[in-house]
């Protein structure tokens, strides 16, 4: 039982669709929405988290990992010629099948979530399911459209939080945010892309790294977070902010960046673990949303 569980973690990476949900939180919270209501239980007045929260969070987690379980099905061959064991229907754990009975589970309950929001953000969620779809099927081997597509869907949970909040209207703060989640997701996808050049023939994949090669790859991954870690510091410099001379977000974003820096150091090695090096960007991101958030508190 356990064993199907991590399976199934790992088939719809939810660690990823718990971070694009926790990004949909924070784009409420920065756009100033409150993430919790007092309600009576049992005549006590209890905090929960909103209901329009909720529904936010559950359709950004849900259309995420309805699009990694379909990714996963549609690359069964690629993966195993990459030998990605860390893949669930590489090792046989799960069938095929399973992935994508899953996978259209977890993007209708994602749609069903996004039905209660208002009009505009249920669209936003139906086209964004419909990416992903396309993403999974077609669209990954045109050149440079999969990383564009996986830093889309990183950078635009938090304009998603904040349309909830005010549709019509995005903070600037937001607008920095969601460009360094572009940048430093466009940055991890040609990392993968260098590692998985074998896999990615089969399925006659044009990504960069196989198109021009994994040294100007590298040096794109090294240029997108780069940039990332120049717009990282603007919103410590922005007026009228909650992040204004803010240390509470200054220090966990310096070690996100650092964390970035060294990525950049050991691209240029030789030997070079590229799953632990997503692994550590990974932690990254996740620094850097901890920075927001504490910065916005």
């Amino acid at each position: 039982m356990i064993r199907r569980i991590k399976a199934l973690w790992e088939l719809t990476r939810l660690e990823h669709g718990v971070m694009y949900g926790l990004g949909v939180i924070l784009g409420i919270i920065i756009a100033g929405g409150k993430i919790y209501e007092p309600a009576p239980v049992f005549g006590v007045s209890l905090v929960i988290p909103s209901q329009i929260a909720l529904l936010g969070f559950f359709t950004a987690l849900f259309i995420q990992a309805g699009t990694f379980a379909l990714n996963d099905f549609c690359d069964l061959e690629s993966d195993i010629a990459n030998r990605r064991i860390d893949r669930p229907l590489v090792r046989g754990v799960l069938r095929r099948e399973e992935a994508l009975f899953i996978a259209i589970l977890a993007t209708t309950l994602g749609i069903i979530c996004a039905s209660f929001l208002n009009p505009i953000l249920f669209l936003f969620a139906l086209i964004s399911a419909v990416l992903g779809i396309l993403y999974d099927l077609k669209m990954k081997e045109f050149l440079a459209v999969s990383n564009g597509y996986i830093a889309f869907t990183m950078a635009i949970p938090f304009i998603f939080g904040g349309l909830i909040v005010e549709p019509g209207r995005i903070e600037l703060v937001l607008l920095i945010l969601s460009s360094i989640a572009f940048l430093a997701g466009f940055g991890r996808e040609v990392m993968k892309d260098i590692a998985d050049v074998k896999g990615d023939t089969l399925r006659n994949i044009r990504s960069i790294a196989r198109i021009y090669g994994t040294e100007k790859a590298k040096r794109v991954v090294i240029f997108s977070y780069t940039l990332a870690l120049i717009l990282s510091v603007i919103p410590f410099f922005t007026y009228h902010t909650a992040y204004f001379f803010n240390p509470a977000y200054l220090l966990p974003v310096i070690a996100a960046d650092m964390l970035l820096v060294h990525t950049c150091f050991k691209l240029q090695e030789v030997d070079i673990d590229y799953n632990y090096m997503r692994k550590e960007t990974l932690i990254a991101i996740g620094i850097g949303l901890f920075a927001f958030v504490s910065g916005a508190f």
